[in-house]
């Protein structure tokens, strides 16, 4: 009976990391994209600067 406890146990540890580590991941990708979106754009990224077209 004790090797079923263990072995039951063992599983359930085994679940909650995987789960663990997949729902890390998930929350990093979510996180990325959030901090791309928020993250401000220079001027360079954005197009033409106004520096550009004083100098046409």
């Amino acid at each position: 009976m004790n090797w079923l406890v263990l072995i039951l146990l063992g599983i359930g540890a085994f679940a909650l990391i995987v789960f663990l580590v997949w729902r890390n991941r998930k929350d990093q990708q979510n996180l990325e994209k959030q901090l791309n979106n928020d993250y401000p754009k220079s001027k360079d990224m954005e197009g033409e600067s106004p520096m550009d077209e004083t100098m046409k």
